[in-house]
């Protein structure tokens, strides 16, 4: 009799914890009701389905997004993960999809439950949804993050130690990890990894349990596994702050972490930790694309997923809108960080848009980066920004891709060009052109493929963080004391230090190269004087000027006086001013903001 009742509480106690992974998944609180799911959130995939959800605000179907996959525990659904969880009020980055499981549970890689012994590949499933998915939104590439409750969460640890889609990030809430799993489990794409648990759950517990076929490992022991798969050589780091303990495993590239509740039991939600936000900062803290509130993706090239990222303020402002472009020159790669002081200025009175070209910034990368290349992805990020009118400003070099895209062929926007600001701009003249294509853009073509393998192989990098950090000194010198404050200097650090990683260097390498082709193709080429160009012209050239060796002297000279002579020519016929600034460094968008916000609104008001 003892060992039939012993028999019968074993079999009692192992059901309940194979049902019960949602005995606490509560949406009594939750915002979205059951009813409100209508069928044209749900999407059906041969003989299985999934619900997806878009940004509760500021939705645009021309923009790009996150991945964000959400799997509900044992014995729930799709529907009740939403409730519970709401990511698509918690972040306006993701475009967020609850896969619906084909029985009660997930095929979590245990060989042990219902799914697996029905022969149910929910690993093909979710390869199925993320290229479904992909068909009718536009989804960033290398942006896919996974996140799973309870079982879900077993299930997402399958996903990463076997699923064949390379995952940014995953979480798991509420689970530990299995036994059998954890003895199989071979990541081939290293992945950051986030793990909430509380330690009093008594369902799927932090402890782990011992059992033949169901068995768990701990929480502690999944997160040393987890961080050694994913080649985090570094000791655990370990913090305790009230009834929160993290156990971190970080190196360069990648973190792993498990947040211990202490007094936690099997929940989505904790007293002083909210998991939606803590999931949806982890996912942000590790992503590629770490956007702040005024960025955007916008897709142009759909067959070749290539977006360009737009950073826009002001959008509360009516009249023309101000488009800034940046442009390199031979010292600095230059991106939006160079408006980081513009851009908040202009936007007391504008809507202003920063636009990247391709490989700067958050922009898609491209093989054969150059001015004339992206000239018509300017026009269609222009098209999809539909402002009625628009003051386009350059600066340095970018004058080449305004006047690239003003003569094209085949322009959508065209009409909307009120004028256009020249900041220190390319002199396109045989001369000066001749002077650009000169040293150093001679040596990079020079240098070529062997200096592409050479960036390749990290030999750049340390040059370029040392270039980054005297750029940054720099600048801070250059910024008058009456505009220190608006300086957006965390902006400014998210886009400059992101030009270290190989790719960007790669990108500036190869943009340099192909500058002598950009210049090449507006030789002799006509400016249009249709509208007002207003010309910036610094004397920044002094400097090369005093420094030069003898036998460079009258070349520089030539250089100078024949570009100031031009830039008075350009703004005359077109109907612009010319603003010449003196004993100025280059750095005009930092030392001079004031003079330029004057020739934007000169332009605006005639």
């Amino acid at each position: 009799m003892r060992l039939y009742l012993y028999i019968s509480l074993k079999t009692v106690v192992i059901m309940w914890l194979l049902l019960g992974c949602n005995s606490n998944e509560k949406n009594s609180t939750a915002s979205i009701t059951t009813s409100q799911l209508n069928d044209k959130t749900k999407i059906t995939l041969s003989d299985r389905s999934y619900y997806i959800a878009t940004p509760n605000k500021n939705f645009d179907p021309q923009k790009s997004y996150k991945l964000l996959l959400a799997f509900h525990g044992s014995m729930q659904g799709a529907k009740n993960m939403r409730s519970l969880t709401k990511f698509e009020f918690a972040s306006d980055n993701y475009i967020v999809v609850y896969p619906q499981s084909k029985v009660e549970e997930w095929n979590e890689g245990c060989h042990c439950n219902k799914p697996h012994r029905l022969g149910i590949d929910d690993l093909r499933f979710v390869e199925d949804v993320v290229a479904d998915v992909k068909t009718k939104f536009n989804i960033i590439d290398d942006e896919l993050y996974a996140v799973g409750f309870s079982q879900g969460g077993l299930f997402t640890q399958n996903l990463m130690c076997n699923s064949k889609l390379n995952f940014n990030s995953i979480a798991s809430v509420a689970s530990p990890m299995s036994d059998n799993l954890s003895l199989q489990c071979q990541i081939e794409h290293s992945t950051n990894y986030l793990m909430v648990h509380g330690k009093k759950d008594t369902t799927l517990p932090f402890e782990g349990l011992i059992h033949s076929n169901f068995g768990l490992i701990s929480s502690e022991s999944a997160i040393h596994l987890i961080a050694k798969e994913n080649n985090i050589d570094a000791d655990v780091a370990f913090e305790k702050s009230n009834d929160i303990s993290t156990y971190t495993f970080k190196n360069e590239s990648h973190i792993n972490q498990l947040v211990a509740i202490e007094d936690g039991g099997h929940s989505w939600e904790f007293t002083h930790f909210d998991t939606t936000k803590q999931v949806i900062n982890f996912f942000d803290s590790v992503s590629k694309k770490k956007f702040d509130k005024h960025t955007s993706l916008y897709r142009i090239e759909k067959e070749h997923s290539k977006d360009v990222n737009v950073r826009s303020m002001g959008l509360e402002h009516s009249g023309p809108a101000i488009i800034l472009l940046s442009g390199f020159n031979k010292n600095y790669h230059s991106d939006s960080a160079w408006y980081s002081l513009l851009q908040p200025l202009i936007a007391r009175t504008n809507r202003v848009h920063v636009i990247e070209r391709y490989g700067n910034g958050f922009s898609s990368l491209v093989e054969q980066p150059s001015y004339a290349s992206f000239a018509p992805a300017l026009d269609k990020t222009l098209a999809i920004l539909n402002e009625d009118e628009f003051i386009m400003v350059s600066f340095a070099s970018a004058n080449i891709l305004a006047h690239v895209w003003q003569n094209s062929q085949t322009l959508q926007v065209t009409d909307h060009l009120k004028g256009m600001v020249w900041i220190d701009p390319d002199i396109l003249l045989p001369h000066s052109i001749a002077l650009y294509q000169d040293w150093p853009v001679s040596w990079y073509r020079k240098a070529g493929d062997a200096l592409i393998e050479h960036i390749q192989q990290g030999n750049w990098t340390q040059k370029t963080l040392d270039k980054l950090s005297d750029e940054r000194s720099t600048i801070n010198e250059l910024i008058p004391l009456d505009y220190k404050d608006m300086m957006d200097w965390s902006y400014f650090d998210l886009i400059s230090q992101g030009r270290a990683d190989i790719d960007k260097q790669l990108i500036r390498a190869k943009e340099i190269m192909n500058y002598h082709d950009d210049l090449a193709s507006v030789l002799g080429s006509k400016i249009s004087t249709s509208i007002p160009i207003t010309v910036i012209d610094t004397d920044f050239e002094s400097h090369d000027i005093k420094n030069a060796e003898p036998e460079y002297l009258d070349t520089l000279l030539l250089w100078q006086q024949e570009g100031s002579q031009w830039s008075q020519f350009i703004s005359k016929a077109s109907g612009g001013q010319y603003v010449p600034l003196t004993n100025s460094d280059h750095m005009a968008v930092f030392q001079h903001p004031d003079e330029i916000i004057k020739t934007i609104l000169h332009l605006e008001n005639n």
